[in-house]
């Protein structure tokens, strides 16, 4: 019987499991994600190696999606596990500048693996809300004052690193603006942002395309961002219109 329990546990049937419990799945970037792991034993003793936490997020390659580690912490070094016993440990992992938020059209979650000697390493997968840090939470809000809306995101992989574009529908009744995009940087001291506007075609063009692309890079300074979201509306306006 012993020798089949370890057969069996070899491919994770009768092993040891592992369950996140997050106790604040909605955080703010620069916040952390905490929580408790709980890793229940199986059919017999097991020698758990080590048990990994990181966050993850899925970007679009061509037709499909691949699944993206942003992040990974080791929260529990090797100890050994009694068949049946219930072990508990807490965790704290930070959310780092750079993670996408969590918008339409953007999936991000918890992954948590662990690692068994001589067997499958089970995971668990809890889905995590990511909140705007405060500047960006302002920046957002000077959008919303001249009129944009929020519309969606798309994380995409630009030269080994994760990217998210942020997409805001223009004011009711602009027509000159099909859609503004940014994609935004955390920096000591403000927000580095790329600044695309989709700037509708007119004239003789539209007969051969519906829209412009112009693009800029923009450097959102502290004091604008304390300034409040007014004075971001009047810097982001001022670069809209240099953009058109």
């Amino acid at each position: 019987m012993g020798f089949l329990k370890k057969m069996m546990a070899a491919i994770g049937v009768g092993g040891a499991r592992v369950d996140a419990q997050v106790h604040n799945p909605a955080v703010r970037i620069g916040d952390s994600v905490t929580g408790v792991l709980v890793v229940q034993g199986g059919n017999l003793d097991q020698r758990i190696e080590r048990v990994n936490l990181g966050l993850a997020t899925r970007y679009r390659s061509d037709d499909s999606y691949v699944s993206h580690q942003l992040s990974k912490f080791q929260v529990i070094p090797t100890f050994e596990l009694r068949a049946g016993e219930r072990r508990e440990f807490p965790f704290s992992i930070p959310v780092e500048a750079g993670t996408p938020l969590s918008l339409p059209g953007t999936q991000l979650w918890l992954a948590t693996d662990m690692d068994i000697a001589g067997a499958v390493d089970p995971g668990d997968q809890d889905h995590l809300q990511i909140l705007p840090s405060r500047e960006m939470e302002v920046l957002f809000q000077g959008a919303q004052r001249l009129g944009f809306q929020l519309s969606g995101s798309e994380i995409e992989y630009h030269h080994g690193r994760i990217v998210q574009e942020i997409s805001f529908r223009p004011p009711h009744g602009q027509y000159r603006i099909a859609e503004i995009e940014m994609m935004l940087f955390p920096q000591a001291g403000g927000l580095d942002v790329i600044l695309e506007v989709d700037r509708r075609a007119t004239g003789v063009a539209s007969l051969f395309t519906s829209e412009f692309e112009q693009r800029g890079r923009w450097h959102l300074s502290a004091a604008t961002l304390a300034a409040g979201p007014d004075a971001v509306a009047r810097e982001l306006e001022a670069r809209i219109r240099a953009l058109l």
